[in-house]
């Protein structure tokens, strides 16, 4: 299921030779073309607003348009085996440590942007490295992350993969964007509501993308939430009584971040909490 929803472009938005037409079988004057045209122009608008917001909610690409260079995955392939290949094995196996590339690998990271693989990299790798050990160049890092990408079958492109990049491309299968896997950590926004059975849920919920922080969450990440449409879904929410300082009813009817592990069961999705944040006291939007 797609977690963006991208408005038809047809309708009032039609071409000028379809308006045109209109005009002569009615036979509109000037006058009557005049008084018209203002309120198209706002139709288009209402109708191209959902379409453009889609579309800056998209991510920029993918790992599937070759996002590094030949020359760079050589570059990583030394930096790996230097620093990486005695824990991880030489073919990204895994030998005292995970291994880096088959299915395993790729449910761990897929529906993420690159900086977050990278940000874990170079944060926590190589593991037991001294305090006092030379700090391994940023860029090196990246050269790795392309290694890691090459060994797992992605294509290369001309250019080099870049820092400033890795926020902008999703780690995605060979099928391409896909919703997040069973058990992830995630975020999604929906309306508080609480069923018959007494079960708290969230509805009208968009498709749960990746989190990453499960307790908090930054300004730009509660102002993404508040902008982001209401989707389709319902997810029942378990482990409510956890999350410190919400009171749920207080909140029935507002709109609301929530952030936990996914639970994907046909008819009965939930998502075990980690916190909640209101961004609304209305849900309409």
């Amino acid at each position: 299921m797609s977690a963006y929803k991208i408005a038809s472009m047809s309708g009032p938005c039609q071409s000028r030779t379809q308006q045109k037409g209109m005009a002569t079988k009615g036979h509109r004057t000037h006058k009557d073309v005049s008084i018209l045209f203002p309120s198209l122009m706002f139709l288009c608008f209402f109708v191209a607003v959902p379409f453009i917001d889609a579309l800056s909610q998209a991510p920029a690409g993918t790992v599937l348009e070759g996002v590094f260079s030949e020359v760079q995955a050589k570059r990583g392939q030394a930096a790996y085996s230097e620093n990486c290949g005695g824990c991880h094995g030489g073919d990204l196996e895994g030998i005292s440590a995970p291994e880096l590339k088959g299915n395993h690998f790729l449910e761990r990271w897929r529906e993420d942007m690159l900086d977050t693989i990278y940000t874990y990299i170079r944060e926590n790798m190589p593991l037991g490295r001294a305090p006092d050990a030379p700090r391994i160049p940023d860029n090196e890092y990246v050269d790795i992350l392309s290694h890691i990408l090459k060994v797992n079958g992605y294509r290369t492109g001309e250019s080099d993969l870049t820092l400033d990049l890795l926020e902008k491309i999703m780690l995605v299968g060979k099928n391409g964007p896909q919703p997040v896997p069973d058990g992830s950590l995630v975020l999604t926004v929906g309306c508080l509501s609480q069923a018959r059975d007494g079960v708290w849920i969230l509805f009208s919920a968009t498709e749960p993308a990746r989190a990453r922080r499960s307790t908090t969450s930054t300004p730009a990440e509660l102002n993404a939430s508040s902008q982001k449409r209401l989707g389709t879904l319902i997810f029942r929410l378990a482990d409510l009584e956890a999350v410190p300082d919400f009171a749920p009813d207080s909140h029935k009817g507002h709109k609301i971040q929530a952030k936990g592990y996914l639970t994907r069961q046909p008819g009965a999705e939930r998502i075990s909490l980690s916190s909640m944040a209101v961004l609304d006291s209305m849900c309409g939007q």
